[in-house]
This record gives C-alpha cells, sequence and structure tokens, in this order.
C-alpha cells in the first residue's frame, strides 16, 4: 500500500460518512479542484496549460534554462519535446509534475492530474508488482477506502435517516469509481503486465527485487492505469525490448488525454506525436506538424537564420560592442559559432576507421581465394546452449548455424530472455556452446558496446585520463583527437566522468573502441541515452563503417537505415529476414502467444539473474537467457504450421516456373543452395546476384540466398547452386499484392467497425443537440 493511501486511511477518523463534501476531502488536491470548479459552475474550463512569461532555473539557481518564455500545452494533445542534451527537458517535467515552479508562476492549472512516467527509484519495500500498479492511482485508492469505511459504517446499523444518507454517499463513491473503472483495474492491469512478460506468479514478485528494465515496464503500467490528463514520458523506450515498444507505441496512439514524451526512438515519434515542441536558446517554438515535417522545417529554419546572421555579420564587421548593435552583433556571433560547431560535431561524430585487411582462409571449389566482403569471421556451427542443461531448458535447443561475415550487416530484434544477449555472447566466445562449435578469424579485431559498457568507466577520472589508460603508448594528442571525434570535445574531455551525462560516458566508450579499428562491431542496444541527433550521427557512421556489424536495437528507424538484413530471436525460432516489416511480423506472433498467457514459464521469464547474466540496476536484459516455453517449443511451430496449411487452402493458385541458367541470375528466382556447414542443398531464394562483365559474360561475385526453411540469409558462390527456377513475370508482385489485400481487407473491417461506433457517436450526439433545443 503506497505511502499516500496509508495517509488517506489515517485520516479516515475525522470523515463525515454523512456528508458527501466531508467525504471529497479525502480525493487528491487536482480532484478536489475539478470539484470546486464544477461547483461553482465555472465557464470555459480546460484543461489546457498556458503560462506566459515563463522563466525556469536549475534548482540551485546557476544557470537559466527557460528565459521569457511562453508554456502552451493544449488539451488531448499528443507531443513530443525536443532539444540537446542539458536544456532542461528532465527538470520541466520534474516541475511540472510536482508543481514546485518558481513563485512567479502562479497560473498553473490546479485541477490538471500531470503524472511523470520514468524508472521507479528503489527503496527498502514497495510491494508486489500488482500491488505497487494498482496502489498507484491515487483516486482509486481513496475511494477504495472510502467505500470499505462506508460499508463498514452502514453495516454497524445505524438509524433509518442515518441509513438513508449513507446509502446516498456509498452511490457516490460507486458512481466515481465506475467513472474511473476501478472495479476493472485488476483486470486491465493484468492484461497489460501478460503482454509486457509477467504473469500471475511473477506479478507477485517485490518490485525492489526487478531490474532497471522491468521496474520500467512496472511504470509504464503505472502511467496507463492511471490514465492521467497529462502524461510525461522521459525516455519511455529505454531498456524496453522489441515486442515492449511496440505496445508502447500502440498505447501511446489510443491515449485519449495529453501527452509529452522525450525519446530518441524517431518511429515511435513519427507514428505517435502530432506537435513537436522544441527547447532552443532559452525559449520554447512550436511546431504544429508531424515529426517527419517539424525536420524539415526546423533544417530550413536553421539554415535560413545562419544564412541571415552571416550577411548581417558581413555587413557589420566593424562595429562598437558597447552598443546595442554591437551587441547583437556579439549574440548572432555566438548562436553562428554554436551552429556551425555542432554541424561538424555531427558531421564527424562516432567516426569509425577502416580495419586493416585480412588473409583469406577459405577458397571456393575451383581453389581461389573467396573476396573480401565473404571472409568469415565467426561462424556458429550446429549450435544449442543452455545455462543448465541438467533442465531440459536450452536457449537454442534447434541447432543454429551463423556465419559472420565481412559484408554482414544484421540487426537483431526481439524479446528480452530470448537469447539475443546470449547469441552475441557466443560469437564473442565469452560462452560456451552446449553443444557445436564457434570458430574465429585468429587475426581479426572486435568492438563490443554492450548495454552495461558504461560500468567499466572510473567515474573519478576524465575522458583524457581513460583514454590515456587504455593505451599508455599512444600520445595524448591524438588521444584527444579521437575523442573529439564522438563529440568529446574542449571542457567535456578534462570533466571527471561523474559530471557527465550518460550520453557523453557512452560517447567515450565508442572513442576506446574504434582506436584500433574493428573488423567486427557489435552493439547492444547502443542509443540509450544518447539524443536524437547523436543517433543520427550514429546512423551515418555506421552506414560508412566498412567492417561486419551486428546491431542489437529496439529502435526501429536505427535498424531499418544500418542494416540488409533482420534476425528475428523469439522462443523457439532463429530467422533471418531481408526486410524489417517481416521480422516484425515474427514479433507481433510472439505478442499474440503472450497475450494468450498460457506458453511463458512466468517463474523463468523474470527470474532476475538466475544466471549469472549480470542484472543491476541498469536494467536492460537481465533475465538473459530465463526464457522457455512451457510445452516445449514444438507445440508453438506445430500451431503455426497449422495455421500456414489453413491459409494455403484459402487460396490455391499455380505457378509456371522456368529452369535458368547458371550465367542469367536475378533477384527473385528459386533454386537449391548448398549450405556451407553441412554442405547439403536446401530450397532457397535468390536476394541479390552482383557481377561483373567480363568479356561479354556475367562473372557473379556475391550471390546472397535465402534459405526458405530455416529463414537465414548467407552469401554463396555461383557453384553452389542448382536447379534454378524464374518465377513468372509479376509473381512475387502478386504475392505482395495478397498480402497487402489482405492487411488491407483487415484494416477496412478495423476501421468499419471504428466508423460505425463514430457513427454511433454522432447520432447519439445528434439526438441530445435536438432533446437540448426542445427544453429550450
Amino acid at each position: 500500500m503506497s505511502a499516500e493511501l496509508l495517509k488517506q486511511v489515517t485520516d479516515l477518523s475525522t470523515i463525515q460518512w454523512t456528508d458527501i463534501k466531508s467525504i471529497q476531502t479525502t480525493f487528491p488536491s487536482w480532484m478536489q479542484e475539478k470539484i470546486a470548479l464544477e461547483d461553482a459552475k465555472a465557464k470555459n474550463v480546460t484543461n489546457k496549460i498556458e503560462i506566459i512569461n515563463f522563466t525556469m532555473q536549475t534548482p540551485i539557481k546557476d544557470k537559466t534554462l527557460l528565459k521569457n518564455t511562453e508554456l502552451t500545452i493544449d488539451a488531448n494533445k499528443k507531443a513530443c519535446v525536443y532539444g540537446m542534451n542539458g536544456v532542461g527537458k528532465t527538470l520541466l517535467f520534474h516541475y511540472m509534475a510536482t508543481g514546485k515552479f518558481t513563485p512567479t508562476v502562479k497560473n498553473f492549472p490546479k485541477h490538471v492530474f500531470v503524472y511523470h512516467c520514468k524508472e521507479l527509484e528503489h527503496t527498502e519495500d514497495e510491494g508486489t508488482v500488482f500491488e505497487t500498479i494498482i496502489n498507484a492511482h491515487p483516486l482509486r485508492n481513496a475511494l477504495v477506502a472510502a467505500e470499505a469505511k462506508l460499508n463498514e459504517v452502514i453495516a454497524a446499523g445505524p438509524d433509518a435517516e442515518t441509513l438513508e444518507k449513507l446509502e446516498e454517499s456509498l452511490a457516490y463513491i460507486q458512481l466515481q469509481m465506475r467513472g474511473i473503472g476501478g472495479y476493472s483495474a485488476a483486470d486491465r492491469i493484468r492484461s497489460m503486465l501478460r503482454v509486457l512478460g509477467f504473469d500471475e506468479a511473477s506479478e507477485k514478485r517485490n518490485t525492489k527485487d526487478l531490474s532497471g528494465g522491468l521496474r520500467m515496464r512496472v511504470s509504464l503500467c503505472m502511467a496507463f492505469f492511471i490514465e492521467a490528463d497529462l502524461l510525461l514520458l522521459d525516455e519511455p523506450t529505454n531498456h524496453l525490448d522489441f515486442p515492449s515498444v511496440l505496445w508502447l507505441e500502440h498505447r501511446l496512439r489510443a491515449y485519449r488525454k495529453s501527452f509529452l514524451v522525450v525519446t530518441h526512438d524517431r518511429e515511435l515519434l513519427e507514428n505517435c506525436t502530432s506537435q513537436v515542441l522544441v527547447i532552443e536558446d532559452q525559449k520554447i517554438q512550436y511546431f504544429n506538424c508531424n515529426f517527419k515535417q517539424f525536420e524539415k522545417l526546423k533544417a530550413k529554419q536553421d539554415k535560413k537564420k545562419f544564412d541571415d546572421i552571416e550577411k548581417f555579420l558581413m555587413k557589420n564587421r566593424n562595429v562598437d560592442y558597447s552598443t546595442p548593435l554591437g551587441r547583437t552583433k556579439a549574440d548572432y556571433q555566438a548562436w553562428s559559432q554554436k551552429y556551425y560547431q555542432k554541424q561538424v560535431m555531427l558531421a564527424g561524430k562516432f567516426t569509425f576507421p577502416k580495419p586493416q585487411a585480412l588473409k583469406a582462409l577459405e577458397q571456393d571449389e575451383e581453389g581461389n581465394d573467396l573476396p573480401e566482403e565473404l571472409t568469415s569471421l565467426v561462424k556458429l556451427n550446429k549450435v544449442r546452449f543452455s545455462y543448465k542443461p541438467e533442465d531440459g531448458h536450452f536457449i537454442f535447443n534447434t541447432p543454429i548455424s551463423f556465419n559472420v561475415q565481412w559484408c554482414t550487416r544484421v540487426g537483431v530484434l526481439g524479446p528480452n530472455g530470448a537469447g539475443k544477449s546470449t547469441l552475441l555472447k557466443l560469437i564473442t566466445k565469452k560462452l560456451t556452446p552446449t553443444d557445436g562449435s564457434v570458430t574465429q578469424h585468429p587475426d581479426y579485431q572486435l568492438a563490443y558496446f554492450g548495454q552495461h559498457s558504461t560500468a567499466e568507466l572510473d567515474m573519478q577520472l576524465t575522458a583524457n585520463e581513460f583514454m590515456q589508460g587504455q593505451f599508455p603508448e599512444t600520445k595524448a594528442g591524438i588521444l584527444t583527437n579521437h575523442l573529439a571525434k564522438t563529440g568529446i570535445v574542449g571542457d567535456v574531455a578534462s570533466t571527471r566522468m561523474v559530471d557527465l551525462t550518460y550520453s557523453q560516458r557512452s560517447c567515450i566508450i565508442f572513442a576506446k573502441l574504434t582506436f584500433v579499428p574493428p573488423h567486427l562491431l557489435i552493439m547492444d542496444e547502443p542509443t540509450n541515452f544518447l539524443d536524437l541527433d547523436s543517433v543520427d550521427a550514429l546512423i551515418t557512421a555506421a552506414n560508412k563503417y566498412t567492417g561486419a556489424l551486428l546491431l542489437v536495437s529496439h529502435n526501429r528507424n536505427f535498424l531499418k537505415k544500418t542494416c540488409t538484413h533482420f534476425l528475428s530471436v523469439v522462443p523457439g525460432k532463429f530467422a533471418m529476414f531481408d526486410n524489417l516489416k517481416e521480422a516484425e511480423r515474427a514479433t507481433y506472433d510472439f505478442i499474440a502467444i503472450m497475450e494468450a498467457g498460457k506458453a511463458l514459464d512466468a517463474e523463468n521469464l523474470v527470474s532476475g539473474d538466475a544466471h549469472g547474466t549480470g542484472g543491476g540496476s541498469a536494467g536492460g536484459d537481465a533475465f538473459d537467457g530465463n526464457l522457455v516455453i512451457k510445452n516445449k517449443v514444438a507445440e508453438v511451430e506445430v500451431v503455426e504450421e497449422v495455421s500456414n496449411v489453413k491459409k494455403e487452402k484459402k487460396a490455391v493458385k499455380s505457378y509456371v516456373f522456368t529452369p535458368v541458367e547458371k550465367t542469367d541470375l536475378k533477384a527473385g528466382d528459386m533454386c537449391e543452395a548448398k549450405y556451407f556447414a553441412d554442405k547439403k542443398f536446401y530450397s532457397a531464394k535468390i536476394m541479390k546476384a552482383k557481377f561483373n562483365m567480363k568479356d561479354g559474360v556475367k562473372v557473379y561475385k556475391k550471390i546472397d540466398v535465402l534459405f526458405v526453411k530455416y529463414g537465414n540469409v548467407e552469401s554463396v558462390t555461383v557453384d553452389l547452386l542448382k536447379n534454378i527456377k524464374r518465377p513468372p513475370t509479376g509473381y512475387w508482385e502478386a504475392k505482395e499484392a495478397e498480402a497487402k489485400a489482405q492487411k488491407a481487407q483487415k484494416a477496412g473491417a478495423k476501421g468499419g467497425n471504428k466508423g460505425g461506433a463514430k457513427g454511433g457517436n454522432n447520432r447519439n450526439r445528434n439526438q441530445n443537440t435536438k432533446k437540448t433545443a426542445q427544453r429550450a
């Protein structure tokens, strides 16, 4: 039970239960303000927030973050807050949620319920997960306590007159409970918890024992259960896995009231927000458009301002700085320099140098060395893994084979605990497979950025001191220049780690990892704590990087822009896709299994750091390796196979495939390809076929094939293909059109339901208007 609820229960001794006004004093202050406004029949009351000449300083008054600006948030507005690190986004959220503005801010509406969603802080005892969430709603707490007390007083058998008044009070409380969905609270909470990975057993765990990632999920459940008038979300996707981000996006799109969100997830912003609040130069600027349009408008606006300032400075080269014109020039110069430095920094931030050439260890069937891009760096062959083989629980029960080549650019996605981090640890040999083998190129260089990489930093050191300790033989100037390439410039490089942001600490780790150019760069959730501009810079750097890339991220925009293939790792499946949409579908299937609430072993799902994978307050994949299927993986796969058979029976079409010679391959051709691990041929689809023309003949350099049954994409040579067949013209377009038609049909059915509901609402509205006119 929350501290506020305990306080309310204690204060109930002073309440007159026959007096509704007295009972209302137990309600939260914002609810009492709403009631007062209703009783006073106040006009034009909305949940709009509008503060003129708004100024905000840091708590110790050492810096002004906002000065004489306007803070306006319309009712039912879905907006994002955009700005560089350090401009005051988090502090603004804190002040809005607590109401602890400066004394000059007197017109913040007291009837607006504001809730700040952030990762829960650790306390000694917070109760179970379910209790933490259900006790988070302050109004429901007051109503539950009041209803219990009224039932107790009524059961005591008062006189008839008192009983009548008590029953009126009880009816009023029950009306309020129904108004906020108080009686269905348990079902709504458990529905959210199931999708986020908690079931009947795990919801009874004490919240204080959860990792940071799980605590963030609990906080999100609290936020959507409470459904405040204004919801503030500060980096809500940090520590979430891919299914949880999809769930969050769905919830935000359906949110009926206002929210402000700060996030580095561009897809979330593009899909969920319709307004952008920009904090810059101590002002708040408003863009009433979606995020894509905002980025274009802001870039044009900044470029025009920069050009105008440059023209002004050219005209006013020699002015007295003590005059108003001179002071204006000084301000313009500062802005122009800041803008220019930002462009230069973002263009060169996270620079990854080109790795050195590697000796080819493999040859094709003709005895020629494989091209550099096909050089194998790490090869997993028929690997199975379990943290506890004696229990029979395997992360990869069906043997997996995965070849990381120089040209590999794979995004890894899936739920926490399904095996993403375990896969990376097998690749880097931090874990030894239970069965199968892992071989590595003897000379390749690895760089691994993990979710908790910043934990290795000594908080008392500066960035310069840290790099000097890592590379003692290198001159300090060279290390300082390399730090600058990741955005650690000027005073930041000589500031102690403890005083830097998480984003700046991440940049220091990147500087260390890339000082010696890696052949394989593995990044596990690298965008956590980075602002949007830094994420964009990292995308640019990753695309310029010439080595192999393995990227684990819940950031769909990051995955889409940097990877060519996508590996979906969900319980019971290890499948490669050549586009993100298909990989997302695999995740959606997993969400459906979770919503059913039957296939997952909750005891293992959120059992913390049971296998020594490194939990801790930072969160992330703290329960990696613990997710298992109760009734074995085969059950899930059988269900899906049956489902596919049913779908095939609905529309049976025949297509004539034409045999094709090996000298004329095209993307979309079907074939049989030899798999490198077991040297057997399997049905495959040609995804890419790169070639050079030599004496009028196509000489194929690289052929990417998708093994149909297993879903993984591999690069092969032309001699490893046979039985090549070309589908008729329009075959794949027809398949895509069928998929789109099915999707449109589902969307149409959904839209029809919404349209019907909307039409019904309009009819009700018209009838009410007509009745009002008749009464008038």
